[in-house]
């Protein structure tokens, strides 16, 4: 079995959606000589051809995919958590 990379999608999104499980990451890797951290390229093929949990891989079709990839714009959205220290009272911090 094939599958394009689309968008935002890493290698282990690809792994479960065309496999079902991450355990299966080693023997996909293997299989299309790339490394389980390689960025993927948009519109490249993955294939596999080992075993497969179908009522996982099912959950996914042309408008349901994993990508779970975070971008540097949406990196900028998400506020550090800097601890108590940071806390402003009655303001991030509200006392009852």
């Amino acid at each position: 079995m094939e599958s394009k990379v689309y968008q935002g999608q890493s290698f282990l999104d690809k792994t479960i959606e065309m496999t079902g499980s991450v355990d299966e990451a080693l023997k996909m890797a293997l299989e299309n000589s790339i490394s389980i951290t390689d960025e993927l390229t948009v519109d490249s093929n993955l294939k596999y051809s080992g075993n497969k949990l179908k009522s996982i891989t099912d959950l996914f079709d042309n408008n349901n995919r994993c990508a779970s990839k975070i971008t540097n714009q949406d990196f900028a959205i998400i506020i550090p958590d800097e601890g108590i220290g940071a806390m402003i009272i009655e303001d991030t911090f509200i006392v009852r």
